[in-house]
């Protein structure tokens, strides 16, 4: 593991994450191939994203050791989430759909669920409760953004366990 350092467009060449915000927050550790940072919108306690350090756009494009490293990482914040905030369900995805951010610079999105309501450093995070399983809740409150010192709280819980 190489020291902490943030996501800029140096350690990202191509420049499709220079503008993320607040890295010092919620940056998270940096692997070999890849950056785990704390998403920002923490619509569900503990959300990540995994960001190629290198432009690349599509999974075929990626080496066997990025796959693999990929993998190793999953599982650590899946079983470091797991011991932080018990999620019911993890759900795992790389879509793409807002090249216009990041140009389809590939990354996946780590998302822990809660089916029960969900409390941490004096906050309460959304869940999954009857009106969102029927698809006619407030998706907006998903893209809350919480204040800094709660999301150095989360990545204070997650770090722990990693």
């Amino acid at each position: 593991m190489k020291e902490k350092r943030g996501l800029n467009s140096q350690m990202c060449p191509c420049g499709c994450f220079s503008s993320f915000q607040d890295q010092e927050t919620d940056f998270i550790k940096e692997y070999t191939h890849w950056f785990l940072v704390l998403n920002w919108e923490q619509g569900y306690l503990g959300r990540c994203l995994l960001i190629l350090k290198v432009h690349k756009t599509d999974e075929i494009e990626l080496t066997d050791e990025e796959m693999l490293e990929k993998h190793h990482i999953y599982c650590a914040w899946r079983k470091a989430v797991t011991r932080a905030f018990n999620p019911d369900k993890i759900n795992q995805a790389q879509l793409g759909n807002e090249e216009f951010l990041h140009k389809g610079h590939i990354h996946w999105h780590f998302v822990p669920r809660y089916r029960r309501p969900i409390r941490f450093a004096d906050t309460d995070f959304p869940y999954d409760d009857e009106e969102m399983r029927r698809g006619v809740g407030n998706i907006f409150r998903l893209q809350m953004v919480h204040p800094i010192p709660v999301r150095k709280n989360i990545k204070e819980e997650i770090l722990k366990y990693l």
